[in-house]
């Protein structure tokens, strides 16, 4: 019972027991009043009677005694009167007749009055002719009192309700405050450091700026812990200038994306360069070079709309890095040729006064198709830098593409066409076969939580999300597609055991969708057993374009049941300024920071620092692709909640 309610409960039972002990004093003072009147009536009638039949008697007159005998007892007040002679003769008698009125049985025996039977002598001096007795009718007392006492229950019945409303609206004003801390300490709890009006009450208001300052404190606390943790990433793995990734960061995304286990089936590693750009520093001077930097740093940061996977650095100089996962030949040429139309376009680029060598592309493309491998980090880098000398090498404004294969078809499974017909297929055969990876809880044994992996058939293989997704965004097919995988993850759910927890990925283009949303919260309701061990999981790139969205998503789902999680965390520019703001399971880390993190101080500062803020704000920390032992036992080290990576078992086809 909360404080409110014991205090409104106390305040009742104590007004209850004054209004009521005022009602049953003012009813028994009123009795006593009655009781009084009633047998002093009688005496008073028998009193009068005496006097007035005095010559009736002595005259023996009978029609008088009858007349005087009924004007008294018609009105109704008394019970009998009965006149006797001085022997002791009964002369005259009335009795009145037993009526019934509205006073309730319980009423007249729980209040009894006490009637006397008044008496006087008939006489004329010292003679005495008789004698009357007169017996009072309490029955109209009774009547009286019982309305008496029913108007004084329904005075007292309505000044206790008004009474009550009043003490409730002065109680609920007077505890407002204690309500508002208890919002407030929820939403420290959910990490929304907010403040509250300050109340009226001293006792009060000394308490709200106690809490007030302590939200304010705890706010400032995470947003500078978070800054710091963001400025050291940004001076370790960004370039100041440009805010592109830096060679390092780039070097360390580029290696993730390339390890054969990742799934990269193709790709595109594209160097752009202006020579002579030391030359134009001197003359034009370090603001109007910083100037042309910026606004081609700006350029590559739009190919992040239509790429979000696309990784892209500042590597040197005036030379830039960009590596775009999973697309086929075709459409890496068409990228790379409105790269470099746009970059054109710039005025110091195409002025032809300036003293530029103006502007060079070269792009290196690989794909495993016909079985070849996929190249290594510093053989597709040796590639796309001789593409870019050749371009140099044929004069000013020049591109040039070189592939890893002489094959015509380089996109991973078919051409650019067939793709179409093929994820028609798979959706009209709902041919997505489901892979469950299991997720490593670090100090838990008997945890059950597995990733889902999408795959499809082609010609009796696998082909790996990494390269059919990028496809299916193209064509616009990522509801029906998650849709789908939802559906068939869920379905197995309803036949495991019921500790098994999923995390499924799910595209940022379908959760930004109201239609999708909504099937999802419908779906959520329906099941609500398994949606409680559903996790939805987006990029971290997807809460950086569309915060607003995610962040009202992440109550809705968490209003059905299910949880949101951010995956690939790291990998994108951005801040840690969301994470207070948005309900998230866990963040789960980009491999770029895991690779070989034993052997990196910086990255093991980085996630050591993620996971205080993180384990602050209640939310887990997961590390994606953990392959060796020496990864593991750091990562144990530094506090994280588990990890996924083939050192913990391969994806397979149901959960074991």
């Amino acid at each position: 019972m909360t404080l409110f309610q014991r205090l409104v409960v106390m305040t009742m039972m104590v007004l209850f027991l004054a209004l009521a002990g005022n009602l049953v004093s003012g009813v028994w003072s009123v009795k006593e009043h009655l009781n009084r009147q009633l047998n002093t009536n009688a005496e008073d009638a028998a009193r009068s009677l005496a006097i007035s039949m005095n010559t009736a008697l002595r005259e023996k007159d009978q029609g008088s005694l009858e007349t005087l005998l009924n004007a008294m007892f018609d009105g109704g007040e008394y019970l009998s009167i009965r006149v006797f002679s001085v022997d002791g003769r009964l002369l005259i008698e009335k009795n009145a007749e037993s009526t019934k009125n509205a006073v309730p049985l319980w009423f007249k025996s729980l209040i009894s009055f006490t009637s006397i039977t008044s008496e006087a002598d008939v006489s004329d001096g010292w003679q005495q002719y008789g004698r009357i007795f007169v017996e009072p009718n309490s029955e109209k007392s009774y009547l009286k009192l019982w309305n008496i006492t029913s108007t004084m229950i329904v005075w007292v019945t309505l000044l206790m309700m008004v009474t009550l409303v009043m003490i409730l609206l002065f109680m609920r004003t007077l505890l407002k405050p204690l309500s508002d801390m208890e919002h407030q300490a929820n939403s420290i709890s959910n990490r929304e450091f907010r403040t509250i009006p300050l109340p009226k009450a001293r006792e009060l208001r000394r308490v709200v700026m106690v809490m007030n300052g302590m939200a304010e404190k705890l706010g400032q606390l995470f947003s500078d812990q978070a800054e710091m943790t963001e400025q050291l990433r940004e001076m370790s793995y960004r370039d100041s200038l440009t805010g592109l990734s830096n060679r390092r960061d780039f070097v360390a995304h580029f290696k993730s994306y390339l390890d054969p286990r990742q799934g990269c089936k193709s790709g595109a590693l594209m160097l752009v360069g202006i020579r002579a750009f030391d030359k134009y520093n001197q003359e034009k001077g370090t603001s109007k070079a910083d100037h042309l930097l910026v606004q081609i740093s700006n350029q590559i940061k739009e190919l992040r709309k239509e790429h979000p996977k696309v990784v892209v650095a500042r590597l040197k100089g005036a030379e830039f890095g960009i590596f775009i996962p999973e697309i086929t030949r075709e459409h890496a040429f068409q990228v790379l040729q409105a790269l470099f139309k746009k970059l054109s376009m710039l005025e110091s680029i195409s002025n032809q006064q300036e003293m530029l060598d103006r502007l060079h592309l070269g792009l290196g493309y690989f794909s495993d198709n016909n079985d070849q491998a996929v190249p290594t980090t510093g053989a597709l880098i040796s590639l796309a830098d001789q593409a870019l000398r050749r371009a140099q090498g044929r004069g000013r404004n020049c591109v040039l593409m070189l592939s890893m294969s002489e094959a015509k078809e380089a996109d991973g499974v078919m051409g650019d066409q067939a793709w179409r017909g093929y994820l028609e297929q798979v959706m009209e055969r709902r041919a997505v076969k489901l892979l469950y990876q299991p997720v490593k809880q670090f100090g838990v044994s008997s945890a059950q939580d597995y990733e889902v992996l999408a795959r499809t058939d082609y010609k009796d293989s696998l082909v790996t999300a990494s390269l059919f997704w990028p496809m299916v965004e193209r064509y616009q097919w990522t509801e029906p597609f998650d849709r789908l995988i939802i559906t068939k993850a869920m379905s197995l759910m309803a036949s495991q055991p019921k500790d098994l927890r999923l995390t499924i990925n799910v595209s940022p283009k379908s959760l930004v969708s109201v239609k999708f949303v909504e099937w999802l919260k419908k779906i959520a309701k329906e099941n609500p057993d398994l949606s409680q061990r559903v996790v939805i999981e987006v990029s971290e790139y997807a809460l950086h374009h569309d915060a607003e969205v995610m962040i009202q998503l992440s109550k809705e789902l968490s209003e059905c049941g299910m949880k949101l999680a951010i995956d690939h965390f790291g990998a994108s520019s951005g801040t840690f300024s969301y994470l207070n703001r948005i309900k998230v399971d866990h963040l789960k880390v980009d491999r770029s920071y895991i690779r070989d993190i034993h052997l990196s101080k910086d990255n093991q500062f980085y996630i050591r620092s993620l996971v205080q803020i993180a384990h602050n704000l209640d939310i887990k920390v997961y590390a994606e692709g953990v392959e060796t032992e020496d990864e593991y036992q750091v990562l144990k080290a530094l506090g994280l909640d588990g990890a996924i990576g083939y050192l913990f078992g391969k994806p397979v086809g149901e959960p074991q």
